[in-house]
């Protein structure tokens, strides 16, 4: 890669840049959201109203109810809040951005009254003019004089339309007794306004619009409510932050605005090293600041500047600004994955993230496309850098790191840490790793612009399927133990011995669990396909060794379709064959590199599949569920052995690409297309439960919120109208009060989710009923009393009372 090609490389500045915008909006967006769901008051209660209405009680216990009316009835409900929530958060972008471009605009202005700059005297000119000529700047910035600051230095700021350039006092005397040394400053202040001056001066204004905007009115909600009440300055509270506010919320957003502070610190030391670095090409000189006085303590640890060591590193090395560093790519890939937990919990409160739309496929891809990209970058930088070990692994493991702790610092994740969370974060991590790596190394192969645009889709296509279940890492307790947990238990009722059990369910768990299957079969053909297509070769060892393995898998498939029945039978011929997959990649792996050990595995797990479907048919299906698609299984097996072979080197053979590409299509073809099982072959998933398991006190609560307490009031409002008639003695007014506490009772609302006040609930309306009725009888058509209307009456109301006691005490529970 010549200096052309390396100087379009996109900097590490513009990467942190990149990731204060993206957490500051994407944090906008989470609390204006919130906003949105709880402004006025009443609008917090939206959510809980659709879930009575439409008889869908989200608790606690994470269960899916089955019945799918309820939650199109829940869905159109929270739909018709779309509108007026989505203007908060639009607002809250428009407040953001306004804010911010006037900082942006009015700073320079500002700073040059504040400071009380000047023109720099005549006799600095032509000097300064010769030095603006020698860093190729079109337009000379306006250099000034800052007169009461006498150290040697300078300071370049401004806009996209205006730039400076404020030369300290102390300039004038370096110029006359080092001229070396004043001629390197000034080269240092114009590299800036060359490349960063627009970028740094956007973050410091996008960092001081987030406070002044969105986190300083944030934290007074939290202080204060009563600010999101509609008399917000009537009621000031100020004091100890709400009880719903808990101490793991409040430790994470204390990170998140620590992590947008760091990224603007992050750009304004990194802008420094690369104008180190224009330094030293235009001058010569590895260390063009060897006679200035060196920085202080303080300075050194909390000022914008890197440490002098690390400048000095730069300096002596101006290339290894292309390697992408460990810390600045695990700063991104926080930003991007706090920035899009926070979109989420914003259109969540919207409404518009839910299910039963597109919203969790746009999202998705929104997520893919933000880490591809990142990815991507990487993988450009560590090419234009060079392939040393490392460029690439550590990268994709701060990638990793990123995308698992930007998960756990999510305001809205209280969920605790467990064992099967850590192992997914464990899994995901090192999936991360191996993805950069392999976008890395094909990057390294990348020659023109349709490789490129190649890579770029296949990049995106492997990182939507095999990092993009990100978001199951924090529902890894509740999915072992609702999901898999069942189907272990019924798989364990298939086998008779403890070696059965495991083989069983070591296969059946990926062929469960992997819900893309047609995705994954591509993202995993893709992984040998795009660097041989990028070298243009054709393996052909490994395709002799692919062929070989596949007759040897072939056997061992029918050697072991008689151990047990149908289904572990299938399970052990997939054993067997990636028992042979492993094997065959370690024979050769001195001949081919892991590219090809890769291809081998394939055509094996292709040879196998056939087989084992032949195997196990029976008049056009299959007698095991495994065996419909075994090809769901094989190539995630088999690339995970396969990478453990491939220590050769690429061979050079070159050829067209359509021998593979047709390999990888029948290969697709395959898994879209698969025998069905027989009607009696034994199912891999328990049945669906028919009742759903609800916390019962937690939807009494919901109940209450979502106008059950109101209903409540309601007929407690009508039988006083009624009882007041009675204590004035007033037969009109008594019959007036009965006729209107009869369409109250009969009104159509839930019962509460409790079946045991349900039915108290539902009898002590029957009863007021009949009392209401029996009142009009003698108050309204002077008929007889025989003594049902008080009766009824007091059956009610003590059926009333009691519910009102189980209601309140289920609250109770559900909040201590």
């Amino acid at each position: 890669m010549n200096q052309g090609e390396r100087s379009r490389v996109p900097s590490g500045t513009t990467l942190r840049f990149v990731s204060v915008v993206l957490l500051a909006t994407a944090t906008t967006l989470q609390m204006f959201g919130h906003y949105a769901a709880v402004w006025p008051m009443a609008t917090n209660l939206d959510n809980a109203r659709c879930q009575v209405r439409s008889g869908l009680y989200l608790t606690s216990t994470h269960q899916v109810d089955p019945d799918q009316s309820k939650w199109d009835g829940y869905r159109a409900c929270m739909a018709t809040f779309l509108g007026a929530r989505a203007l908060w958060l639009v607002g809250g972008l428009v407040l953001l951005a306004a804010v911010a471009l006037l900082i942006y605009l009015v700073r320079p202005s500002w700073r040059v009254r504040r400071r009380g700059l000047v023109l720099v005297p005549e006799e600095l000119n032509e000097p300064l003019a010769a030095l603006v000529d020698e860093a190729g700047l079109a337009k000379a910035p306006v250099f000034l004089l800052d007169r009461t600051n006498v150290r040697v230095g300078g300071v370049a700021f401004g806009n996209h339309r205006h730039k400076y350039v404020a030369l300290n006092a102390g300039m004038l005397a370096l110029r006359r007794t080092d001229p070396a040394a004043f001629r390197a400053i000034v080269l240092h202040e114009l590299a800036h306004v060359r490349a960063d001056v627009t970028v740094t001066y956007a973050t410091l204004a996008i960092w001081r619009a987030f406070v002044i905007a969105v986190l300083v009115p944030y934290a007074l909600t939290l202080v204060n409510p009563m600010l999101l009440s509609r008399t917000p300055f009537k009621l000031p509270v100020f004091g100890l932050p709400s009880s719903s506010i808990t101490f793991g919320m409040m430790w994470r957003l204390a990170v998140m605005t620590l992590l947008v502070f760091a990224a603007r610190i992050a750009v304004l030391r990194a802008r420094e090293k690369y104008a180190d670095a224009l330094v030293v090409r235009w001058t010569g000189d590895s260390e063009p600041y060897r006679t200035l006085p060196p920085t202080g303590w303080f300075r050194r640890w909390f000022g914008h500047h890197p440490a002098p060591a690390a400048r000095l590193a730069v300096m002596r090395d101006p290339d290894s600004l292309l390697r992408p560093g460990f810390w600045e790519v695990l700063g991104s890939a926080l930003a991007v994955q706090i920035a899009w937990w926070h979109t989420i919990a914003g259109l969540r409160d919207v409404t518009w993230y839910r299910e039963g739309n597109e919203s969790f496929v746009v999202m998705r891809i929104v997520w893919v496309i933000a880490i591809a990209a990142l990815i991507g970058l990487v993988a450009w930088r560590g090419a234009a850098f060079g392939p040393v070990r490392g460029t690439f692994a550590l990268p994709g493991l701060a990638i990793g790191l990123g995308l698992v702790f930007g998960d756990r610092l999510d305001v809205q994740n209280l969920s605790p840490v467990t064992v099967p969370g850590v192992i997914a974060a464990a899994v995901l991590i090192a999936t991360t790793t191996l993805v950069t790596v392999w976008v890395g190394y094909c990057a390294t192969l990348v020659r023109n612009r349709w490789h490129a645009w190649f890579l770029g889709l296949s990049a995106a296509v492997v990182t939507y399927t095999l990092l993009g279940w990100f978001a199951e890492v924090r529902l890894a307790s509740s999915l072992w133990n609702n999901a898999i947990g069942p189907v272990f238990d019924l798989l364990g009722t298939y086998t008779s011995s403890t070696v059965d059990d495991v083989v069983l369910k070591a296969v059946a768990f990926p062929f469960l669990w992997n819900f893309n299957r047609v995705l994954t079969v591509v993202a995993l053909a893709l992984v040998w396909l795009v660097p041989l297509v990028l070298r243009r070769e054709f393996p052909r060892f490994a395709a002799l060794a692919g062929a070989a393995g596949g007759l040897l898998a072939a056997a061992a498939v029918v050697l072991t379709g008689s151990l047990g029945s149908p289904l572990v039978a299938t399970a052990w011929q997939v054993v067997a064959v990636v028992a042979v997959q492993l094997v065959v990649t370690l024979v050769v792996a001195r001949r081919v590199d892991r590219v090809g050990a890769l291809f081998t595995a394939w055509l094996i797990g292709l040879a196998a599949t056939a087989t084992i479907w032949l195997t196990h048919l029976q008049d056009g299906a299959v007698d095991s569920v495994l065996a419909t698609r075994p090809h769901q299984v094989l190539p995630v097996l088999g690339t995970l052995v396969a990478l453990v072979g491939g220590l050769g080197r690429p061979s050079p053979n070159p050829a067209r690409p359509w021998g593979l590409i047709a390999i990888a299509v029948v290969s697709v073809g395959v898994s879209v297309w698969w025998p069905k099982a027989i009607p009696t072959a034994a199912p891999l998933q328990p049945p669906a439960p028919q009742d759903v398991e609800v916390n019962t006190d937690e939807a009494v609560n919901t109940w209450i919120y979502g106008g059950g307490w109101d209903r409540m009031m309601a007929v407690v409002r009508a039988n006083d109208q009624v009882f007041a008639g009675v204590r004035a003695n007033d037969p009109a007014a008594i019959a007036v009060g009965c006729d209107a506490l009869v369409p109250v009772v009969r009104e159509e609302f839930p019962a509460p989710p409790d079946d045991r006040i349900a039915t108290m609930w539902r009898d002590g309306l029957v009863a007021l009923e009949n009392g209401a009725r029996s009142c009009l009888v003698v108050f309204r058509d002077s008929g007889a009393d025989d003594g049902s209307m008080a009766r009824e009456f007091g059956k009610g109301l003590e059926q009333l009372k009691v519910v009102q006691t189980e209601l309140l005490e289920a609250q109770n529970r559900v909040i201590s």
